[in-house]
C-alpha cells in the first residue's frame, strides 16, 4: 500500500472572528469588565516599574451625556509605537502569563466591538514621542460575518480591512496611559445607558476596595493578608458626561435586606482551603431569609476580578461532586449569604468567557474544598435556621393562638358544618408533629414552653372533637344522584352514536322509564 502525505495550508475562515468576539461572552456587558480588567494588569505593572504609586492608579469610566459613546482610561504604562498596533491587531495572542495578570489570552480587548461602531485604542509608553491609534471599524466587520452573507475571506484578510493603526506626534512625552473608546453605540448593554446600572454593575465585578465606612473591612483585608492573600485593587471612577467622576467601593455595608426589613452582619466568618489554594469570608446574620440585595450570594474572584456573578457557589450549594445524591434543597440557601472567594491564580485558570474555570483536576478538587468547608455547612445552617424559624416558640405560639380563636367562634356556632371543622382537625394534628419536632432541636429554656404548648393544643383538640360529634350525619344522596345522571349521560351519548335510529328511540324510552334520567 503506497502512503502518499498530502500538503495542506490550514486556513481560519473570517467566521473564526465572530466566535472569539460576538460569540466570546454571555453578556455584552462583560465587556466593560475586561476593559477595566486590562487596566488593572497594566496599573499593576506600571506600578511595579516605577512609573506610578499605588495611590496614583486609576481607571476612569467616561459615560457621554448623550449616551452614544463610552471611554475607559487607565494611566498605566501604555503600549509602545514599536508594537502597540501587531499587539492590538491581533487575536487570541498575548504576552501577559495568566499567572500574573488578570487577562491573559488576547480576545478582551475586541469584546466591545458586538455594541459600537467603532472600537477605538489609543495608547502611549512614557518617554515616546508619539502615540499610536488603532481603530476598529465594528460596523464593518459585523456586515462581513452577516449570516446572510456570502463572505469568504480569511479571518487575517477581513481584519485587515477593518482595522487602521496612525502614530500622531505627542505633546507631552512624559504621558503614559491606554484609552478604550466605544463609539457609535450599537444595542449597548443597559449598563452604558444608566449610570447607576453601571456603577452597581462595576461596584460588584472589578477589582475594589472595600469602603471606608464597612465596619469589617480592615478585619476581612488583615485576616486575607494573615493568610497570605493580597487583596489587590484600583481606584476606578465613573464620570457621567460633564458631571464630577464618581469613586467606586465593593457594595458590602453593615446591613442586608432580608425579607421586608434591613437585617444587620452580626459577623464574619473565614473558611480557608486546606490546601492553601483560596480562601474567604462569608457573612452572618441572626435574620432567617434570604438576602434581596444586588450583591448577594458569594462571589468567587481571582485577582480580586469576579468570575461571573454567583454562579460558581450557586451551582456547588446546588449539587455536591462528594455525595451521590442530587442536594438541589440547598441552592435556594446560596441567597442567604453574602462573601467572597478569593483563589490563588496559580491554583485554576479561569475559562475564556470568565464564567467559571477550566474544568480540569485542579478545579475539581478546588471544587470539592468549596463544597465541604462553605456549601455543605452554610448549606446546613441555613436549613437549621429555616427549619428552627418555623418550630420557634414563638411562630408555634402564633399557630395556637389563631387556633384557639377559631375553635372558640365554632363553640358558640349553631350548625357548624363537616367542611369548617375537619381542617382545623388536621391542622391540630400537624402542630402535634411540629411541637414534637421543636422540642427536639429546642434550648433547655425553651423546654417548658413547648411542654404548655402541647397541653394547649391538646386541649384545642378535645373540644374540636366534641364540636365534630355535633356535625349533623353527612347525606350523600346528592352525590349519588349526580353520579348517576353523570353516568346515563355518558350512556346515552354511546347509545345515540352506535345504535339505528329506531333502536335508540327504544333503548332512550326504556332508560328514561326505569332511571328517571332523560336524554337531552
Amino acid at each position: 500500500m503506497t502512503e502518499t502525505i498530502v500538503p495542506f495550508e490550514p486556513r481560519f475562515g473570517a467566521f473564526v472572528i465572530e466566535s472569539l468576539t460576538f460569540g466570546m461572552y454571555g453578556e455584552s456587558r462583560n465587556a466593560i469588565r475586561e476593559y477595566v480588567q486590562n487596566g488593572f494588569d497594566s496599573l499593576r505593572q506600571a506600578i511595579e516599574d516605577g512609573l506610578i504609586q499605588p495611590d496614583e492608579a486609576r481607571v476612569d469610566v467616561e459615560m457621554d451625556a448623550d449616551r452614544k459613546g463610552l471611554t475607559i482610561l487607565d494611566n498605566g504604562g501604555g503600549l509602545r509605537t514599536e508594537n502597540a498596533a501587531s499587539v492590538l491587531a491581533a487575536i487570541g495572542a498575548s504576552n501577559k502569563d495568566y499567572r500574573n495578570n488578570a487577562g491573559f489570552r488576547g480576545i478582551g480587548r475586541l469584546a466591545g466591538i458586538v455594541f459600537c461602531d467603532k472600537l477605538i485604542f489609543t495608547t502611549k509608553a512614557p518617554g515616546q514621542k508619539q502615540y499610536t491609534k488603532v481603530v476598529f471599524d465594528a460596523a464593518m466587520l459585523r456586515a462581513k460575518l452577516s449570516p446572510d452573507g456570502t463572505y469568504e475571506k480569511d479571518a487575517a484578510e477581513t481584519l485587515a480591512e477593518c482595522v487602521t493603526a496612525t502614530r500622531y506626534d505627542a505633546e507631552d512625552t512624559n504621558k503614559h496611559y491606554f484609552k478604550v473608546r466605544l463609539e457609535g453605540l450599537y444595542n449597548p448593554p443597559d449598563e452604558c445607558l444608566d449610570v447607576d446600572a453601571m456603577r452597581t454593575y462595576l461596584s460588584q465585578v472589578a477589582p475594589l476596595p472595600y469602603h471606608p465606612a464597612f465596619q469589617f473591612a480592615e478585619q476581612i483585608q488583615q485576616r486575607a493578608r494573615d493568610a497570605g492573600f493580597n487583596l489587590e485593587s484600583i481606584r476606578l471612577f465613573v464620570k457621567d458626561g460633564e458631571r464630577l467622576p464618581v469613586e467606586l467601593f465593593k457594595p458590602y455595608v453593615d446591613t442586608l435586606a432580608v425579607k421586608h426589613t434591613r437585617a444587620p452582619m452580626t459577623g464574619v466568618d473565614y473558611p480557608v482551603s486546606p490546601t492553601g489554594r483560596w480562601w474567604g469570608w462569608t457573612s452572618k446574620k441572626r435574620a432567617s431569609g434570604a438576602v434581596k440585595d444586588p450583591w448577594k450570594g458569594i462571589r468567587v474572584r481571582i485577582r480580586n476580578i469576579q468570575i461571573d456573578d454567583t454562579k460558581v457557589m450557586r451551582e456547588i450549594f446546588a449539587e455536591s461532586h462528594l455525595v451521590d445524591t442530587p442536594r438541589s434543597s440547598y441552592s435556594r440557601f446560596a441567597d442567604w449569604y453574602v462573601g467572597e472567594i478569593f483563589v490563588d491564580p496559580r491554583a485554576a485558570i479561569p475559562n475564556a468567557r470568565r464564567d467559571g474555570f477550566e474544568e480540569n483536576q485542579a478545579w475539581e478538587s478546588m471544587r470539592n474544598e468549596l463544597d465541604e468547608k462553605i456549601a455543605t455547612p452554610l448549606g446546613k445552617q441555613a436549613y437549621r435556621t429555616s427549619k428552627a424559624n418555623q418550630l420557634s416558640v414563638e411562630n408555634i405560639t402564633k399557630a395556637i393562638t389563631a387556633l384557639g380563636e377559631a375553635v372558640a367562634l365554632l363553640e358558640v356556632e349553631d350548625a357548624p358544618t363537616a367542611a369548617i371543622v375537619e381542617p382545623l382537625m388536621e391542622e391540630t394534628a400537624l402542630l402535634r408533629k411540629r411541637i414534637a419536632s421543636a422540642i427536639t432541636i429546642a434550648e433547655p429554656e425553651e423546654i417548658n414552653a413547648l411542654e404548655a404548648l402541647a397541653v394547649r393544643r391538646g386541649e384545642l383538640q378535645r373540644r374540636l372533637e366534641i364540636i365534630y360529634a355535633k356535625v349533623p350525619a353527612h347525606s350523600c344522596d346528592e352525590e349519588i344522584g349526580q353520579a348517576i345522571e353523570d353516568t346515563m349521560g355518558l350512556l346515552y351519548k354511546a347509545f345515540r352514536e352506535r345504535l339505528a335510529p329506531h333502536e335508540w328511540q327504544r333503548v332512550k324510552a326504556i332508560v328514561s322509564e326505569i332511571t328517571g334520567v332523560r336524554s337531552d
